[in-house]
């Protein structure tokens, strides 16, 4: 079965540069794509990906909060915090609801793909377990 990806940030450039450096490593895995964080917790429930992408900063609905939903409908779901906000009260508030991975939005050339890589290969099985664990 396919993997998913989903991608939550009202920029639609970066959504958009994010889904072609994913593409054009080929990430094996569908993407989709929301501009808020109500449409990420909406489309989350509805896509059930295994990778949200997942911004801070969002109209309706802070990215934190959001993966707070996400992750109560999905808890088998990883989510990466991509943010310009690198700050240590971020970063806190991110590790407390066990997200995946904090990347500054200057670090995605260099960290992101190397995560998301991760992410889809110890992907949970249906049982909730890690592949291999």
């Amino acid at each position: 079965m396919r993997k998913k990806i989903l991608i939550v940030d009202d920029n639609i450039g970066f959504r958009s540069t994010v889904k072609d450096y994913l593409t054009m490593h080929n990430v094996n895995a569908e993407i989709f794509e929301a501009n808020t964080g109500e449409m990420g917790v909406a489309k989350a429930s509805f896509v059930k990906p295994d990778v949200v992408l997942m911004d801070i900063s969002l109209p309706h609905a802070n990215g934190l909060e959001a993966t707070k939903y996400i992750m109560e409908d999905n808890p088998y779901c990883d989510v990466i915090i991509l943010t310009m906000f690198e700050v240590d009260v971020f970063k806190r508030a991110a590790q407390k609801i066990n997200v995946r991975d904090f990347i500054g939005k200057s670090e995605i050339y260099d960290r992101l793909l190397p995560a998301v890589v991760k992410c889809l290969e110890e992907k949970r099985g249906k049982d909730g377990k890690r592949k291999g664990g």
